[in-house]
């Protein structure tokens, strides 16, 4: 089982949306996917709930007997009442099973920075906390047979997001062709590489016996997409973002790859190159793709016919995407 994360410091990148999307490719491909929202505004589990259901299942996540959602699973050890809960997979799709998330997951992230101070300090109880989340994924991605997680999480450099990536076995950075969205690749390369320098430090002071339940740390680099571009004619992508998209290579370069080199050279593979693919701007389908609760290449049927030939593009696209990504990853 391998855990990815799509991961960049700025919103509106379409993390969400390209999460769901490789997820349903990699699910047509035949692996089973465990979709994972770490995301407190859960824009992941709305996708694919309606709201009804979405605010019954909130509406009982507290509870300790019929809770589902990710805080039922980890709140008995951030109130220190206990291990993990088990909870069900929502089934989603064909091979895709959906982790629900919760708003209430701040509460988790406000007991997580104690819980990383702690960690330094050998205490169990922080170990207990920064794993939690981890330890509630690893128990469903067993239950359904997981051959993938992807976690969506927001566009922060918190510490919920901090515990996430250190648990996530690859990261992938969803790049906009605008100034803001290649700004923000400098926190996510320094805040990674500080990340992994500091949680080595816990592993290398904990016991034997602690270390081997720890969060790995080795969140490798798998490279980056380049989203949402727009198409002019003759597909050639358009101005301005081509004039952003050609500083894209070299950032990604400098701000996440040597940062990460610099601290642990494994972390990055030069094998295949940094630039995983792209993806074009979709339009009005990627909100009927929410609607229907649906992958943009599986509207067919749900859309006016005179779209399907953009709904087969992007059914292609993605299919391509998953696939490298499998290449990368060894999914």
């Amino acid at each position: 089982m391998k855990k990815l994360a799509l991961f960049n410091h700025k919103g509106g990148v379409g993390k969400t949306t390209l999460t769901v999307n490789i997820a349903a490719a990699l699910a047509d491909l035949g692996k089973k996917v465990l979709l994972v929202d770490a995301d407190p505004q859960c824009n992941l589990t709305s996708f694919y709930l309606d709201e009804k259901s979405l605010d019954t299942l909130l509406g009982e996540s507290d509870d300790v007997e019929a809770g589902g959602t990710l805080w039922s699973s980890i709140q008995p050890v951030v109130l220190g009442r206990g291990s993990v809960k088990d909870v069900e997979a929502i089934d989603v799709g064909t091979n895709l099973f959906l982790f629900p998330g919760d708003v209430l997951l701040s509460e988790y992230e406000e007991a997580l920075p104690a819980a990383w101070t702690s960690s330094f300090a050998r205490q169990v109880r922080g170990y207990d906390l920064m794993c939690a989340l981890a330890d509630a994924t690893n128990n469903l991605a067993a239950k359904v047979q997981a051959d993938v997680v992807m976690y969506d999480v927001g566009p922060n450099v918190g510490a919920l997001n901090r515990s996430i990536l250190l648990d996530t076995d690859y990261f992938i950075t969803p790049v906009a062709a605008d100034l803001f969205s290649l700004r923000a690749l400098t926190t996510v390369g320094r805040a990674i590489a500080k990340w992994v320098q500091d949680w080595d430090t816990v592993r290398n002071l904990a016991t034997p016996a602690e270390k081997g339940r720890l969060l790995q740390g080795t969140p490798n680099y798998a490279g980056y997409i380049t989203s949402a571009f727009k198409v002019s004619t003759g597909h050639r992508k358009a101005n301005p973002h081509s004039y952003w998209e050609a500083k894209i290579a070299p950032r990604v370069a400098k701000r996440v790859v040597d940062e990460l080199r610099a601290i642990k050279p494994g972390l990055v593979s030069t094998a295949q190159g940094n630039k995983i693919g792209d993806v074009k701007h979709f339009h009005s389908l990627a909100a009927s793709a929410q609607d229907f609760g649906l992958a943009i290449g599986d509207l067919r049927g749900h859309v006016n016919s005179g779209h399907y030939p953009q709904v087969d593009i992007a059914k292609q696209d993605f299919e391509i995407l998953a696939k490298e990504i499998g290449r990368r990853t060894g999914i």
